[in-house]
Parts: C-alpha cells; structure tokens; sequence
C-alpha cells in the first residue's frame, strides 16, 4: 500500500512528494486517441504532469521529462533530457503543441532545450504555466507586451505575493494565486468583467484558495476547507469532511478533475463515460495527480507506486487437423488483464526470432480495452522449416512491461494436385475453354512469393506465355484458363507449370488443344410486329443458337439504332430476357427495332432486324345516348357515356335522317321544324393523345311540334255596321298563317284572314264567336275559340 497522501496543494506541472505511474482515465474510446505511455523504469516515478490539447507531458523523478503525443502510437514518446548537473523541476504543456519547462538552474527552455526565459540576478523561477514564469520575489515574468491587458497585474503589489499561476498563452489570459488567499484574473472577460481590467476574486470567508487552474472560459479554484469554485461563484465540487485537495486540472464544457488526500479523485461535470475510473486493482487505486484538457476523451491521473502487474496473454490460431507450414500466415490474439481478469489497454510489441537465430522486428500494435490486438506472421517472416520463436513483449503506463515468448514449429509446404476442366477444343475467344486448377492436399496455402511461379505457356511461340495470376496469401488453390491467351485458330501444345517451394510442390501438365474460329450465331425473338398504343410488352424473349457450343454473351434491344430497355446475359440454354417495360411509352408510328448478341468474342455477332407498328390505343366506351324531348323546338343533350380511359375531349357530329348538319358540333342541338317525324344521331368522338373511338347513341324519332296559345279576345261595338277587331295573344312559335272563323249562335257566317270583322244585319239579336287557326310548318294545327259576344243590337 502507497504511503498516505502529502496533503499540500501541488500545481500543475510541479512535481508531487507522491510519485507513480500515469494512467489514462475517462473514455478510453473518446476522440483522443491513447497516447499509451510506458511504465516508467525500476525506481523512476511520475511526479508531476501537464495535458493539453496535444499531448501530455510527464515530469519524471530523475529529472527528465517524455512528451506523450496524442496523434501516434504508443512507444514513440519523446525523452526530453536535461544538460548534466542539471533537473527538470516544472512542465508546462500549451495549446500549440509545444511546452516550455523549468530547470533546476532556474532557466526555463523549449522542447528542444533552447531557453526562453531567464530570471533576474539574484532571483529564481518556481513556476510555470503557459507563457508566465513566476519569479521567486512573487511577480510574473516575461514583462507585458504593448496593449496587453492589465499589464500592471503582473506585480501582485506592495506586501503580497503571487504563490501560484495559470495560463492560456493563445488568449493571453492568466490567473495567478496571491498569498492573502484571493487570486488575480487578467486576460479575457469573466462572467460580466471587463477584460482591459483585473479581476480579482476572494474566497468564501472563513477560508483561502489553495491553488488554481484554468480552461476555456473559467478559472477554478480550490480552497482549503476542500470546495472546488469557479470564477462566477459557483461550488463545482466539495470533497467529503477532514479531507484536503491536493492537484486540481479544470476541463472543457465547466468539467474537471481533482485529487484528494486520501488518493481518491473527484470529478465535477463528467458524463459517466468520461468519468470511468483508472483501470487498476482496488489496493492500488491511490492517485497524486490529476491532468487532462476536453471534458470528453481521456484524462490522465498518476497512480502512487511501482508499476502495477499485468497477465499477458499470447493465443496463436493453428489449423487443427494438419501441421502449421511456412506458407501459412499466421495470427497471433494478445490480451493483458488485471489479476481479476479486468482488460487493460496498452501495446504489444512482437519480435520472431528464426531457427537460424536471426531476429526479426515486427509492427507494434494497440491493444484496446474491448479488443484483443492482433499480430499477423507473414510467410516473409517465418520462411525458415524449424521452430520460431514469437516473443511479444506488453507494455503501458501504469503496468508492467511483461514479455510472453511463444513457439511456432513449422514444416515444408504441403504437395499439390493439378487438374484439368473444360474441353480441350473451343471456338477463338470464347471463356469456355481449357482450364487449370492448383491446390495443396491439405488445403494448407500455396507458396507463392513471386510472379511467374505459375504459367500457360504455347509450344513453338515464346510470346504466347501466361503468368498466372497471384492468388491471396490465404488461398489454397488458383485456377486459370487458356482463353486468356487469346489463339487464334489452330491445333497447339500447351504447357502448365508451377515452381512451388520444392520439387513436393510442384507441378506440370502438357498437352494437346484446337482452337476453332469463332461460332456463327443466329438470334431469334418473339418480338412482335406491332401493338397498340399502351400495350407494349415488358419482356421479350431473346434465344441465341450456334452451329457449335451455345452461346455465352448479352442480348440487347435497339430502336432507331438507340439503346432501349435493359439487355441481359444469355444462361446456359443461350437464352436472354429484354427488358422494356419501364422504358418510355413508344408512341404510334413506324419503328426499326433490332434485336442484337455481342460480348462473348468466341461467337459472331448477329442480329435481328424487325420493323414494328404501333398504333392508336382504342376507348372502351358503354351508353352513349340523347337526352330531351326529341320534339321539333326541343333542346337535346348528347350523354357520352362510360368511357375508359376518360377522354380530354370531345367531338360532336348531329344527324337527321343520316344527313350530317352543318355547323351542328355542340353537345347540344335544337331540333329544327324540317326534322319532324325523322331520325336524330348523335356520334361522339372522345379525343386523347394517341387514343382513336367513335361512338354512336341510340337514335330518336322527331314529334311534330305544338303551338301555345291563349284564347283571344273581341274588342268594338256589339252593334250591326260595327266592326269588330280580334287579338289573339302571344303565340309560341308564332304560326305563319292565320285564319279567323265568324259565328252566330254557333253557326258559321264568316271566314277571314283579317283580324277585323263589320257585324252583319243577320247578326242581330245574336252572339258572336271566333276561332283563330294558327298552322306552321312541323307543327300540329292549333284552334282557339274566343268566348261568345253580348247579343248584337
């Protein structure tokens, strides 16, 4: 167990009396990638550290300092060593990237040792952040450049001091701790305060703040009554009663991190990934120091004590059922865990050493919390028969460096079989020709290092050689055919040859092969010759025959020498399918369509030629008819009936008798007085794009039209050499002759055509009537009787 706590604060980058071993914490998984730092070596301890966006830097007990870049693997940090006499006493990473840090001969020097800031005779540097010293006397150094803020706050004044700094050097913003407990705020503004002037903030009575830290957009403090507050007032954190903070490290988003007395770290504004605790035994989770720079990702803690032990854990993937041989890749599963099988991250470094003694150095590799890393044995790195040796050494901050060593005995390649397939004679450029097959008895991979260890090659012509083509290190077999060579006609010898590994491995064949010119085709179809409108089909059938083998290749359909639809390969029976039924509508007219086979150069190219009619699409249409009165002076109205589809327009044509009337288009017609007792149609003809009908409605038979009328009335004197004058009222129609019928008590005396009348002497002591009688042609003849007169003086 680690010795307790020393309960002083310790700034950031200042080293702790409490030494150990960095450990990442958080979300291990988060978007900055582990920098993975190693377990520092026996009697060397981690006693200070400082984190920004790039990288985290670890002062070391032994005065030296390694920068753990955020943006490599893990191993490649950069040991930073300080000139002989001398100690690294302070770091201080920035967010640039680069860091500055403290000597213990006072100076303060960059990454590559070149110094920066140099004290004042007499005086020393105890601190550093960022861009700011702090001098021995109290005050900040360097001096303020023009038009900085508050540069007169960088002297704390007459009887105080400043004990503590942080600082941003890209704002140029810093706070500094004063030694009456309140700290001094300077760059830019803080919850409402102006950022040209100081602000100073003062603990909570009672109490002082004990030490500092800074982020984006707050200062925090921690007082030394155990709270965490920021700049605007408020408690972030309390640690439990009778315990002190001891470092404190402020994240983005108003989240941070401290550390207490007792070793235990209290976090303040994390979600619960990224406040995950370290990965380390119970017993061993003591912690100095606290660092880290986004609220999301990792953070860093320095775990107190020596490296803490890991079980590493080395599984190779054999094959099960035959012997590992050098054409076999193999892979290797590293995990490492805490004794109580917890996973921890850090990484595998493999060498592999030959029989002959010869060691090799492979790739380092990451090994995460969830996954095991995984390390690959190329056939290159065990190409000797014998025993290998693979020694996998784990290591990471804060375990152990563990080495695991691990034997591979490995054999000779396994012999192969060759075999032929496909026939010995086909047409030039078909794919279906002679072909070889390579594979181990095993199924063990075939060794293959380089090009050319297989080839086809053509007695008596050097340039007919095929190298065949490499297969995956993994592959067992490979298969190549002769139609690669492209032949032209002609009886050859052919030879097939593999150099494997050994004269176990390897392999020929020769024989004898006809290359045929390529097979005439012929397509046929059942394309049709025509179709209306909106009927054309979706599929269309396409069969390809030879004089030879059936064909292999693609059936396509042209229009107008235009791709159309979408073609399809021919299967085994040299059949294909013409897809065009989610092509555009064709429209009436004439069209030269084709049919063609291409692709497969071992057939000729053919094709089918078709001129195919579309014509108009027809209506279906049901009940055309006429409604009205079919009565001379009536109004008709043409009903066209059910029509599919509905038309966008109609046509009307009347007729009388089948005599087609002039000027007669509407769906409307009045019958005329020459129509009576004839026959009315009506043809309505529905107009649509591309669409042809005519339909006729039942015919109708005129009736003879009637006249109204009202009774007419007598008017003048009821007296014999009077004259009487009739008015007949509103006629409708209005006839086109009228005749006027006198009686005297009901016996005719008179027949006029006028409508005046001179009451005759025979008249008197009579009453007198008239019938108006109104006639027109295609109308029936109508009467009116007035009523009969006074009696006639």
């Amino acid at each position: 167990m680690a010795e307790p706590i020393d309960p002083t604060f310790v700034q950031e980058g200042m080293p702790s009396l409490n030494g150990g071993q960095v450990v990442a914490w958080g979300d291990l998984g988060g978007p900055l990638p582990s920098a993975s730092p190693r377990a520092l070596p026996d009697g060397v301890h981690a006693v200070g550290m400082s984190a920004d966006k790039h990288q985290v830097m670890v002062l070391r007990s032994d005065g030296r300092v390694d920068v753990h870049p955020y943006d490599v693997s893990g191993g490649t940090a950069r040991h930073l060593i300080p000139p002989t006499g001398t100690t690294f006493v302070a770091v201080s990473a920035d967010w640039y990237g680069t860091a500055e840090l403290l000597r213990s001969d006072g100076v303060v020097v960059n990454a590559a040792g070149e110094p920066t800031k140099t004290p004042p005779e007499g005086l020393e540097y105890t601190a550093i952040s960022g861009h700011l010293a702090l001098r021995s006397d109290g005050t900040l150094d360097p001096a303020p450049v023009p038009g900085e803020s508050c540069p007169e706050s960088r002297d704390p004044g007459t009887g105080l001091r400043y004990t503590a700094v942080t600082a941003l050097p890209r704002w140029r913003s810093w706070a500094a701790l004063r030694s009456d407990g309140a700290y001094v705020h300077c760059g830019w503004p803080l919850d409402g305060a102006e950022g040209s002037e100081p602000m100073v903030v003062k603990p909570p009575a009672g109490t002082i703040f004990v030490g500092i830290d800074m982020s984006l957009g707050e200062v925090v403090g921690a007082t030394a009554d155990g709270r965490i507050i920021s700049s605007g007032g408020r408690q972030l954190a309390t640690a439990p009663p009778g315990r002190s903070i001891v470092s404190l490290a402020t994240l983005e988003q108003g989240a941070g991190a401290a550390t207490l007395d007792d070793g235990s770290i209290l976090e303040w504004g994390l979600s619960e990934v990224d406040s995950a605790p370290p990965l380390v035994p119970a017993d061993r989770a003591v912690f100095s120091a606290v660092g880290g720079y986004t609220s999301d990702g990792q953070h860093w803690a320095i775990v107190v004590g020596d490296p803490v032990p890991v079980e590493v854990s080395v599984e190779p993937v054999l094959p099960l059922d035959r012997p590992l041989r050098v054409t076999d890749s193999v892979q290797v599963s590293v995990t490492a865990a805490l004794a109580d099988g917890m996973p921890v991250p850090g990484q595998a470094e493999p060498t592999v050493r030959a029989p002959d003694g010869g060691d090799q150095t492979l790739a380092p590799v990451s090994v995460s919390r969830s996954d095991p890393a995984e390390i690959s044995l190329s056939r290159e790195q065990h190409a000797q028969i014998g025993t290998h040796t693979l020694n996998v050494a784990f290591s990471g901050a804060p375990y152990i460096t563990t080495t695991v060593e691990t034997p591979l005995d490995f054999v000779e390649p396994s012999p192969v079989v060759l075999t032929t397939s496909g026939p010995t004679t086909w047409h030039r450029g078909t794919e279906n020709s002679l072909c070889f097959t390579l594979a181990t008895e095993d199924g063990s991979p075939l060794w293959w290092t380089r090009a050319g260890q297989a080839t086809i090659s053509v007695e008596g012509d050097p340039g007919q050689v095929y190298q065949v083509w490499q297969p995956s290190w993994e592959s067992a077999t490979v298969r190549s055919c002769m139609h690669y060579l492209a032949l032209q006609p002609g009886t050859y010898t052919a030879h097939f040859d593999y150099e494997g590994w050994s004269a176990a491995d390897s392999a020929s064949w020769t024989g004898q092969v006809v290359v045929l010119p390529p097979a005439r085709t012929q397509v046929e179809s059942d394309l049709p010759t025509g179709w209306r409108y909106g009927q054309m089909p979706d599929v269309v059938w396409a069969d390809v025959t030879s004089e030879g083998p059936v064909p292999s290749g693609y059936v396509h359909l042209q229009v107008d020498g235009s791709s159309f639809g979408s073609g399809d390969w021919l299967d085994a029976t040299g059949r294909g399918r013409l897809w065009i039924g989610d092509e555009e509508e064709l429209v009436p007219g004439s069209y030269s369509m084709v049919v063609r086979y291409s692709r497969d150069p071992g057939f000729l190219l053919s094709k089918l030629e078709r001129t195919v009619f579309v014509r108009p699409a027809v209506f279906t249409t049901k009940s055309a008819s006429i409604s009205g009165t079919p009565k001379v002076g009536q109004t008709l109205t043409a009903v066209p009936g059910t029509w599919s589809p509905t038309p966008t327009s109609y046509l009307y044509t009347w007729k009388v008798d089948g005599v087609v009337v002039l000027g007669a288009t509407s769906s409307t017609f009045t019958v005329p007085a020459s129509a009576a007792g004839k026959t009315i149609k009506v043809l309505v003809t529905g107009l649509r794009q591309y669409y042809e009908s005519l339909a006729a409605s039942a015919p109708v038979t005129v009736a003879p039209g009637t006249f109204t009328a009202p009774r007419p009335t007598i008017t003048g004197t009821k007296q014999v050499g009077s004259t009487l004058t009739v008015s007949r009222g509103t006629w409708s129609p209005q006839p086109t002759s009228v005749t006027y019928v006198w009686k005297a008590d009901g016996v005719k005396i008179a027949t006029r055509t006028s409508n005046q009348f001179v009451i005759p002497v025979s008249a008197r002591g009579k009453h007198l009537t008239v019938t108006v009688i109104g006639s027109r042609t295609g109308y029936t003849t109508k009467s009116v009787t007035s009523y009969r007169t006074v009696t006639i003086r």
